[in-house]
């Protein structure tokens, strides 16, 4: 302790300890060609301390995994340019993405569907848009990315 900090608590005017180093945020890339959705699914991430970002399609959603390289990435199948199911399987080809949580979140919820994301592709979890609110998703990307 220096010889100021020593007046500093006898005047009363204790030095305050620096707070403690923040981790940055988990990223969450969401890749949803339903625009309304997206940008409420990225406002509500980033209200319950997420750093969130959308894309429309699974061309554009490769390209920003790459420079992002997210913790965190949900995921519609029906799009066009590129679908989901692309998407995921070309991530999962990319050795850094291999254990990358994915939330597939869908109307597409027929059987064959579920199967193939989540056998084939290690999907994490399956979602029916229909099914789920925003808080539930939040939810399961909270236990996805180790965030209580």
């Amino acid at each position: 302790m220096s010889i100021l900090d020593n007046i500093k608590i006898l005047t009363g005017n204790q030095p305050v300890d620096p707070p403690p180093p923040q981790k940055p945020p988990k990223k969450v890339l969401i890749v949803e060609d339903e625009k309304a959705l997206a940008d409420t699914l990225v406002t509500a991430f980033q209200e319950v301390g997420f750093s969130a970002i959308s894309a429309e399609n699974g061309e554009e959603g490769l390209k920003m995994l790459v420079a992002l390289k997210p913790n965190l990435l949900v995921l519609d199948i029906l799009m066009p340019v590129m679908n989901g199911r692309e998407m995921l399987h070309r991530l999962r080809d990319m050795e850094e993405f291999k254990r990358l949580p994915v939330i597939v979140l869908t109307n597409a919820g027929d059987v064959e569907n579920v199967r193939d994301t989540q056998t084939f592709h290690d999907a994490a979890e399956f979602l029916i848009k229909s099914n789920v609110t925003v808080a539930d998703i939040i939810e399961k990307a909270r236990i996805l990315t180790n965030i209580s």
